[in-house]
């Protein structure tokens, strides 16, 4: 069994323990190796309850995982952060039973996570008391946490009471307090948020006064002291899931930071638009108008453009302006300020006139794309001939398309065509 330092001081960066056990072990479908320590006593909090592990060195090693197993932690090491070259010692020379070593923490990973904790528990304790919701599944993730209340229907008006209330909370800056307790019948008759699970060894944490707290529940991660270092929540979203609703939160310095990069980012919408915070969002509207009356202009335009360039087609096969074999007839067509998408179009429109082959250039795309009457596959023309010259693409029979990384390749391609249709 482990000492857990962190379960009575949660603010110990550093201390030295002593090595128990030492398992050398392959971590992976790569074949990399991995070093485990097993040690008397540890700061290192290991994944549960929803909260991520602590990160940090033993002895100057990067520790990349720690977990729990019948009370006994388990401390993860790369065993290649440990190779800086040929010469360096072997994990077994590096670490021997019995050995003291120092343990360090990330603290700043440590304190995020406290935060996010504690947070967690505050904002769980408001949706019970306020709503009678039930906090069914909860997950911290780097970016968010979600909670999982067992609500169907709560509205963000709801919602943003709730988040208030829980900052108040915050503001009040009341104690935060993890009790122990050998067994079950110890614990039953404080004020839980949900029944107890375990039988023994449990750990319950309140925030805030006994006999009226903001929450109180067993849990076994870490949490600051007081409320008030949690610093602030804020709900993102709701969203419905399985019956319930999933509520999506930062807390902490995840929550500063992300106000200050929304904040950067509505300064840059103000200066754009020449707004204010208050009136953002009806001149972002007002652009917004303004910009679909100038998309159907040029929908407009370009239609007519379109319409004008089909009867140019025509009329060439109709003057019989094109390369003429043998074999084949086939009608050349350069377009610098079209995207492919128009050029589809394009052909699509002017499939009736075409006699052989139609070759719509896309200069911006270095592309050519193939139009056939049915006397040629498009495709096998394609395939069979563009990677001569780095070329990909294909279609099928009527229609395909050539991809060349520079544009001469579609001259040469289209010569090509040429020799090979006589």
């Amino acid at each position: 069994m482990t000492n857990k330092l962190y379960k009575h001081d949660v603010y110990l960066k550093t201390c030295e323990s002593t090595i128990l056990e030492i398992i050398d072990k392959n971590s992976g479908t790569d074949n990399s190796s991995c070093l485990i320590l097993v040690l008397d006593k540890t700061i290192f909090f290991p994944t549960g309850g929803g909260q991520p592990c602590d990160l940090g060195t033993i002895n100057g090693i990067s520790v990349i995982d720690v977990f729990e197993e019948n009370d006994i932690v388990y401390h993860v090491l790369e065993d290649d952060d440990m190779h800086m070259g040929s010469c360096s010692p072997s994990p077994a020379q590096m670490f021997q039973k019995g050995q003291t070593v120092k343990l360090s923490l990330d603290w700043d990973r440590r304190f995020n996570n406290m935060q996010k904790h504690c947070g967690e528990h505050i904002l769980s304790g408001i949706f019970y008391s306020e709503l009678n919701g039930v906090n069914r599944g909860f997950h911290m993730g780097d970016s968010y946490m979600t909670l999982d209340i067992d609500i169907k229907d709560i509205t963000w008006e709801q919602a943003m009471k709730i988040e208030t209330l829980a900052n108040k909370v915050i503001w009040s800056n009341t104690p935060v307090i993890t009790r122990y307790f050998e067994k079950r019948k110890d614990a039953e008759n404080l004020p839980l948020r949900k029944p107890l699970s375990l039988e023994e060894n449990i750990s319950i944490v309140c925030v805030g006064d006994i006999n009226n707290p903001a929450d109180c529940v067993a849990c076994c991660g870490t949490h600051p002291s007081t409320a008030g270092q949690v610093g602030i929540i804020k709900i993102l979203k709701l969203e419905k899931y399985k019956g319930m609703t999933r509520v999506y939160i930062k807390a902490g310095q995840g929550a500063l930071l992300d106000y200050q990069n929304k904040n950067d980012i509505i300064t840059a919408l103000n200066n754009k638009y020449s707004s204010s915070d208050d009136d953002l969002i009806d001149k972002i509207k007002i652009q917004d108008e303004k910009n679909k009356v100038i998309r159907q202009e040029l929908h407009e335009i370009k239609t007519l453009l379109i319409t004008n360039y089909v009867s140019d087609i025509k009329n060439d096969y109709a003057n019989e302006n094109y390369y003429k074999s043998s074999n084949a007839i086939i009608l050349t067509k350069k377009y610098d300020n079209l995207k492919i998408n128009d050029l589809l179009n394009i052909g699509k429109q002017a499939a009736p006139y075409i006699k052989g082959l139609l070759l719509l250039i896309c200069t911006k795309e270095n592309t050519l794309i193939l139009f056939s009457d049915g006397s040629h596959d498009c495709n096998k023309l394609v395939k069979e001939n563009a990677p001569i010259y780095n070329g990909k693409g294909g279609g099928n029979k009527n229609n395909a398309r050539a991809i060349f990384n520079k544009y001469e390749y579609i001259d040469t391609f289209i010569d090509l065509l040429c020799k090979h249709l006589r």
